[in-house]
């Protein structure tokens, strides 16, 4: 079971979520990807290996430390909003806003029951004449709360990298006890300066232990010399 706010997020567009893995803070973890989510500079790269069927990333979120500054002691949390998520492992979750005394629903919502929504079919990307949406995914096999963040992680990942060109292929040594070998991969670089990132949906697939998220940008707010335009 989780709260509607959670589950909709883009209903909210004022709020911000706060995840808390082993008793950290919500607070803080909501400053950061308020900050982040605002402006930040995202750049990485993606490997496929050609011969495996595996997939690699290295990615980063830059934003500005006075932006951190700024929006520190500003958030609000949203009464009545602290979930646990796991009460042994002390994983939490509470929304914030810049607002004083935001009202939500506090509605629970069971995955469960829950049909599965049409954006999922569209991974890992699409668009409208005003938006792009990215959707990501990862395993909830383990922790949750990680899983969550790496979802949100990804859907964004996913939008710049469908969206860019700049593709090259690198040779890489592959070395175990019996033999070496050579490995052709495709490496793809990503730079980009993105702002008002907003998650729009989160689902879970519980059958498959799955869980999607839904990001929105707008187009205007993409910017980098790498887009295929």
């Amino acid at each position: 079971m989780y709260p509607e706010w959670f589950v909709y997020p883009g209903k909210y567009p004022e709020v911000i979520t706060g995840f808390a893995r082993q008793g950290s803070s919500t607070l803080a973890d909501a400053e950061t990807t308020l900050c982040a989510y605002q402006t930040c500079i995202a750049f990485g790269t993606l490997y496929r290996y050609q011969d495996l069927d595996q997939v690699d990333s290295d990615y980063y979120y830059n934003f500005s430390p006075d932006a951190l500054k700024k929006i520190k002691g500003r958030l609000n949390p949203v009464k009545g909003t602290l979930t646990a998520i796991n009460l042994i492992t002390k994983d939490y979750i509470e929304a914030f806003s810049l607002k004083e005394n935001v009202k939500i629903s506090s509605e629970y919502i069971d995955y469960k029951r829950l049909p599965r929504p049409s954006w999922v079919d569209k991974y890992p990307m699409y668009s409208d004449s005003r938006h792009y949406y990215g959707i990501g995914e990862y395993t909830c096999r383990y922790n949750k709360i990680d899983a969550w963040k790496k979802s949100e992680e990804n859907a964004i990942f996913n939008i710049m990298t469908t969206l860019a060109v700049d593709f090259h292929t690198v040779m890489i040594e592959a070395k175990s006890e019996s033999y070496d070998t050579m490995e052709k991969v495709q490496a793809m670089k990503v730079k980009y300066l993105l702002r008002n990132i907003q998650v729009m949906e989160r689902w879970m697939d519980t059958e498959k232990n799955l869980v999607y998220v839904l990001v929105r940008i707008p187009r205007q707010d993409v910017i980098s010399p790498m887009l295929n335009k």
